[in-house]
Parts: C-alpha cells; structure tokens; sequence
C-alpha cells in the first residue's frame, strides 16, 4: 500500500514538474501566485478565488467558483549573475612569486522553465464543495559555466588562485600562497609540508569542483480540499497539502572539507523527497466586500539523504509555514479591487535559515582545510547548526485589479512587493540561490471561447535589484560576494466549466 501511494504520488509530481526544474520563484523561493488567472493579479487572491487553482490560495474560495477544470504552463525565464570578488585576498611572495585571489563573475546559463499546473473543483452541493490543485511551489535553480569547457565556478575561480602550494610543490611553484603561509609559520607553529600536501592535492585534484556549478530545487504541492458554506455567504475550507521536491547540487567540492559528512555535499545527483502538512482557510462576503484568511502549516518533509552533508540538520529541507489575509472589493459590477498580505517563515527552516560563515569563520575553515582539522570549522555543513542561506521571515504585499469588460473579455493588472529574505552580508552562499527580487508587476486576460470554456494569459516581469556585500576579516583579508537578478514568465491556461 505504501509502496502504490509513493508511485502514484511521484507520478503526480513527475507530470507536474514535465521533467523540468523549477528556478528562482520570486518570493524568496514560493512562486507569486497559484494560476494564470491569480498571477495576473499578482498573486492576490485570498478573498477572491476565479478558478480551481484558488484550492491552493486559499481552501475556503473554492466554494464561490462552482464546477470547473483548470491547467496551464508558465514559460518561466529568470535572469541570474553572481559575482565573487577575492582580489584582496593576497599572500606576499614566500620564494614562488606572490598569490592573489581571483575575480569571478558568471550569468547563470540556466533560463528556460516550463512550470505547469492544474486544478479541479466540482460543486457537491449548496454548501458543499471538493477540489484538488497541483503547483509548482517554487524552488531555486542555477547553473555557472559549461559542462563542456569545466568553465565558470564561480568559488573556485575566486579562491583557488590563492591557496598555493608548499615547498614541495606538487602543482604550482612553491612555497606560495596560504599553503605556502602555513608552512612557514605566518598563522601560527609552522605546518610541515608532509601534512599540507594530501590536503592541498584534496583542493586541487577535487573532481567535485566541475565542470559547473550549481544546484537546483524543486517542489509541488498536491492540496486535496474540501470547502463548507457554513452560512449564504461565509465558507470555511481544508486542504491536507501533499509536498515533493527534488535537488541536486553539483560543483561544490571546494567545501567538502567544511563538511561534518564530506561525501554527502555534491556532484550526487537528484535526491528527492516526501512530505505533508496542512492549510485552512475562511472566506466571507459582506455586501461589495469579501474578506478572507489562510495559514498553511510547516510541510514535514522527508531528508535529502543524499545531500546530508550540505544542508543543516543532516539534510532536513522542510517546506516553510505561510499565513495570510486579504480582502477584495467590487468597486463596480466589472470591477474587483483584490489585495493580499502573507507572511512566510523561511527562518523556521535551519537549512536555509543558518546563518553563513562571517570572513574569519570561512578563513577559519579554509585553514582547517589544509591542515586537516575539522574543529577550525566553526558550524560544519550538515551539522545542525551547519552554515546556510541566512534566511529570515518576511512580508509579501500584493494588489491587483480585475476588469470584466463584457462577456467575452476580462482584463487583469497587479503588483506584488516581497521583501529580499536574506541581509547583504549573507551574499556570498546566495549565489548559489539569488533571491533578490522584490517588485513584481503582472498583466493578462480572459478571453471566453464559448459558454463554458475560456483562455487565460498572463506576463510578469520582475524588476532587476542586486546585493552586494564586503566581507572584511580580522586579519586584514576582504573579498566581495554580490547576487543579481531579473525575470520574465509568460502563462497560458485552458478552463472549462462543466
């Protein structure tokens, strides 16, 4: 039984992702909105469901739209950079010539993604209504350099100029560079060289720093719902929420040797996992005005065994709560007024919420590193309290304004504003994962094509916005990180009344 539930789920999640991965998704990682018809208004949505798709804003508003199927795909195109800057990380020529760091700047060469959907909802009766939704929830993607060239990791290019070599200088002249440092004593008691060179090999012969880098997430949420009038105009709904997410991360063999369990960090392939949680919501129209309110629970999601050494908690990547309002106001017949405030709680999630290490702590790490001795690193990834994103809790704001023209089109605009869930000087694990972002402006329509089937399209263009951030050490060492990003999504959806 246990066996059929997990096929039959992974080919529910599998048809919802169509073997695409999902990118960047705006609000910190959660996508704006859940259907063609709620993105065009920016994702506001709570007091006024138009589609089944509403079973994933709020449960309660699938009892105003009756019996429909919906389903669509978003042609989703992120534009992503990072930037790692360690020009000022430079160590005096010890014999061998001096070693700097290096500059690396890469666009993420991953930009394209069909994100599909669809729900169903079918009216019971008065008071009674039965609906699923299956969305994409979000997820983070990027990908720097060519898998042809090894080209483009960004760490690597950045830090590996600079780590150098000892006197017996296996790969470069040596002694030079920090390796070359540790060896005559600049850090502390001389290190001999017959205990630096396995380690320095370890970070030059690594085949887990290529050919490129990055990682990718993604997750869907399956939100079977049952909605109940509890009065004419007030309902009340329930969803058990159904979480799969998939990852991979590959390229990140430079901090294996930060790891608590160094072969569970990279280059694995897709691991992916199970969970489950729960959303309630409410819905009441008062006249011109509705009012409505969600809370989705934590999703409890199983481990990403295979990335135990990366993420915090030995791989624990739970999907984080969200709870919301919003009200809605039909200022004419044709014209609604909708807006939304949700708030999500990235920081309850360690894997993402950890805070990444300070210049000292990441120099710390590297001389740990090359000695060989894992208590220099301060919060070892995987560990509970390993490093991570530096996410925190934050407020997404969303307006947005439906237009019913006549019968045959309707019209929709809106803006989302999401706060960027990490400080500036969290930015240099965030290349990995740019969620930069903050304002977001939609547009789309409806058009009918007879009297129970309709076509829905909508744009989004999220404005570019950046984070950069100098990381100076105690020791006089700086290098710089920066995040960058923009986004285009185009979305088309088919829905039919029945």
């Amino acid at each position: 039984m246990k066996g059929t539930l997990k096929h039959t789920l992974t080919s529910l999640a599998v048809a919802s992702l169509l073997a695409s991965p999902l990118a960047q998704a705006t609000n910190g990682y959660f996508k704006i909105g859940a259907g063609s018809k709620n993105r065009g208004m920016a994702g506001a949505g709570i007091a006024f469901g138009q589609d089944a798709m509403a079973a994933a804003v709020n449960p309660a508003a699938i009892s105003g739209v009756g019996s429909r199927f919906d389903a669509g795909v978003e042609l989703f195109k992120p534009k992503r950079s990072g930037e790692v800057d360690a020009s000022n990380i430079a160590v005096p020529d010890l014999g061998a010539g001096p070693r700097q760091g290096g500059v690396s700047s890469e666009k993420s060469r991953s930009n394209a993604f069909f994100i599909p959907h669809f729900g169903i909802a079918k009216a019971w009766s008065d008071r009674v209504s039965f609906g699923m939704a299956v969305t994409g929830n979000g997820g983070m993607n990027t990908r720097y350099g060519d898998a042809d060239s090894g080209t483009g990791n960004i760490f690597t290019s950045a830090f590996a100029p600079v780590v150098g070599d000892t006197s017996t200088a296996t790969f470069q002249p040596g002694p030079s560079g920090f390796a070359g440092a540790l060896e005559a004593g600049a850090f502390g008691p001389p290190v001999p060289a017959s205990v630096l060179d396995p380690n320095v090999a370890n970070l030059y012969m690594n085949p887990n720093t290529g050919p490129s880098l990055g990682v990718n997430l993604g997750q869907v949420l399956i939100t079977p719902t049952v909605a109940y009038k509890f009065t004419e105009n007030q309902s009340i709904g329930f969803s058990p929420v159904i979480g799969y997410q998939t990852f991979r991360a590959y390229g990140l063999g430079l901090f294996q040797a930060f790891s608590s369990d160094p072969g569970k960090v990279t280059n694995n392939g897709n691991d992916d996992a199970y969970g489950f949680g729960a959303q309630i919501g409410y819905l009441g129209t008062f006249g011109p005005v509705s009012i409505g309110a969600m809370a989705r629970s934590k999703i409890y999601m199983d481990k990403f065994k295979k990335y135990s050494g990366l993420f915090a908690e030995q791989g624990d990547f739970d999907i984080p709560a969200t709870f919301g309002a919003g009200i809605a106001f039909n200022a004419t017949p044709s014209l609604t007024i909708a807006a939304d405030v949700t708030r999500i709680l990235y920081g309850d999630v360690k894997a993402i919420a950890n805070k990444g290490p300070t210049a000292d702590e990441f120099f710390g790490a590297f001389t740990g590193a090359l000695v060989g001795d894992p208590s220099l690193v301060s919060n070892p990834l995987g560990s509970n309290d390993g490093w991570g994103f530096g996410w925190d809790d934050i407020w997404v704001y969303k307006v947005g304004v439906n237009y019913a023209y006549n019968s045959d089109w309707t019209f929709r605009a809106g803006f989302n504003y999401g706060q960027v869930p990490y400080d500036d000087d969290q930015a240099l694990f965030n290349v990995l994962a740019p969620a930069v972002v903050e304002k977001h402006i939609t547009a789309g329509f409806t058009r009918s094509l007879s009297a129970d089937s309709e076509v829905t399209v909508t744009y989004m263009h999220a404005l570019r916005n950046d984070v950069e951030y100098t990381y100076q050490s105690s020791s006089g060492f700086s290098y710089t990180a920066k995040n960058d990003m923009y986004q285009n999504a185009l979305e088309v959806s088919y829905g039919m009344r029945f």
